[in-house]
């Protein structure tokens, strides 16, 4: 087994600077989805763009473990923040995945992971959060729903596809890590229309998108602000990935 197998649901999730820009970047046309690889220093990473939900992490976590023999498993991108005082951009390193209505761990992320993780995001000088992470099969929308989830789960963050990529790695027994960036604070509404124009491959759907605003002019600023907050995500995201694949912390293997 050698490298990491990185699942994103979104194409912005993915650091395009890092990525596409590296000299040994290749994108393979056979699966179903975009796949991408790269060597670093970490050995070979490579990445799925899987579109959005754990079913779709699960089958991208599903073909790299089959595929490329990864050491770990990683869920990377984007985050709704539940913990109150988490700001736009802070990146959250997940210490477990928790169930919505609990904050007993379903499962550990790897501790060697997470201190590569965190001393990334150090060396970067950006905001970092230790923390649970929760999965749900829908967008939490609202700053109620999202404090309702904060209580019930005691989780720092919310995404969509770390339980998926979490399944398989138990299933096929890989360590996993989890890093992701917050997009919207606890206290950010994401209007349910936005759900709508974002489709299952990740993709925004710019008609429909468009049609939207022209019947709700109002939505238009808090468009403006999820696209400043995923503006900063992805540029926290793609710094700490380089730091990370370029200057791995030198400790026990991962398996």
């Amino acid at each position: 087994m050698s490298g990491i197998g990185l699942v994103v649901a979104l194409p912005h999730e993915l650091p395009r600077g890092f990525v596409r820009g590296h000299d040994h970047h290749q994108r393979a046309a056979s699966p179903p989805f975009p796949v991408y690889r790269c060597k670093t220093a970490l050995g070979r990473l490579t990445a799925v763009q899987t579109g959005i939900g754990q079913r779709r992490a699960a089958r991208g976590a599903r073909w790299l473990a089959q595929r490329c023999s990864p050491c770990a498993l990683v869920s990377f991108g984007f985050a709704g923040g539940l913990y109150p005082q988490l700001t736009r951009g802070t990146l959250v390193i997940a210490t477990a995945l928790v169930a919505g209505h609990s904050s007993t761990p379903l499962d550990k992320a790897h501790r060697h992971l997470i201190d590569q993780f965190q001393t990334a995001a150090e060396a970067e000088g950006l905001k970092v959060q230790q923390g649970p992470i929760v999965s749900t099969e829908r967008i939490v929308a609202d700053a109620a729903s999202k404090a309702a989830l904060w209580r019930q789960s005691g989780a720092c963050a919310v995404d969509m596809e770390t339980a998926g990529v979490v399944q398989v790695a138990r299933e096929v027994g890989l360590p996993w890590g989890t890093l992701r960036a917050i997009v919207d604070c606890a206290s950010d509404p994401l209007p349910a229309e936005y759900g709508a124009a974002l489709r299952d491959d990740g993709r925004v759907a710019v008609g429909g998108l468009l049609r939207m605003l022209c019947r709700s002019p109002s939505l238009i600023g808090p468009l403006f602000t999820l696209a400043a907050g995923t503006t900063m995500a992805r540029r926290h995201l793609s710094r700490v990935l380089t730091r990370w694949a370029a200057n791995p912390t030198p400790q026990a293997p991962l398996v």
